[in-house]
């Protein structure tokens, strides 16, 4: 009796990430005709936020089974997006439109992120976040990306709002984990950090980045309640800055964006 054929295991992880592949071309096409359906009746704009978002949370969990970093970084900032839309117009479905073609240049090749400029060039083509709740004024959108590592969301929303009022393109990764990827991925022009952050200090998460070839030179911020002097900053590289949380923010960051040289 002849044997059943058993499948190695490299076969098994390629048939099931060829599947997971699949999955998620067939949910960016299906965003893809939500969109064209979006602009082709006006009338269901108002209904329409739901079902994208829908799809775009089933993007993030078919993602995972997928190897390919990039996707899951255009899929994160399209939901980042997500995150201050609170209704549809002509501009948002634009702009998530923007997003659904650069995910699907990578699935199909046309954009290759090899290479060490390729995915941080990548990001700064996408679109801005709106805060659709805040008006800002004239404000000339600057080509400055900032990483905000700041696990408490009213506190990130409120240092997003500072770099948005300077038109600076920001990102949150909710976990230092999180953080080394999107750094190494993007090499953002400025990185903040909250002194605490759950699995570590953000004071670990500055000698980390300084200790890494990827990041060394990224410049850092600590936002902390500390003041200079304090023991717990003693291991904080001197290259960071210090963001003292409460009234003196605002010249902190000014000084801190002076000494980076960010404008």
């Amino acid at each position: 009796m002849p044997s059943k054929f058993v499948p190695n295991a490299e076969d098994v992880d390629r048939q099931l990430e060829s599947e997971f592949l699949e999955d998620v071309k067939d949910t960016v096409s299906q965003l893809d005709i939500q969109l064209a359906n979006l602009r082709a009746n006006k009338n269901l704009l108002d209904e329409g936020l739901a079902p994208v978002r829908q799809l775009v949370h089933n993007l993030m969990a078919q993602g995972r089974g997928v190897n390919m970093p990039t996707i899951h970084l255009l899929v994160h900032r399209l939901n980042e997006y997500l995150t201050e839309v609170k209704a549809l117009d002509d501009t948002h479905v634009d702009n998530i439109q923007t997003f659904v073609d650069k995910i699907n240049g990578v699935l199909d090749g046309d954009i290759d992120p090899a290479g060490i400029d390729a995915t941080p060039k990548l990001v700064r083509e996408l679109p801005k976040k709106v805060f659709a709740d805040i008006d800002f004024g004239d404000i000339t959108p600057q080509d400055v990306e900032v990483l905000l590592v700041i696990p408490e969301r009213s506190m990130a929303r409120i240092v997003e709002q500072e770099m948005a009022a300077c038109g600076y393109r920001t990102s949150n990764a909710k976990t230092s984990y999180e953080a080394f990827n999107l750094a190494i991925q993007t090499k953002p022009d400025l990185i903040v950090a909250s002194m605490e952050l759950g699995d570590l200090r953000g004071v670990d998460l500055a000698c980390a980045f300084a200790a890494m070839q990827p990041t060394h030179a990224l410049p850092f911020c600590l936002l902390t309640s500390y003041e200079w002097g304090n023991p717990a900053l003693d291991r904080l590289p001197l290259r960071a800055a210090l963001l003292r949380k409460g009234p003196a923010f605002g010249s902190d960051l000014a000084e801190a964006l002076a000494r980076f040289r960010i404008t």
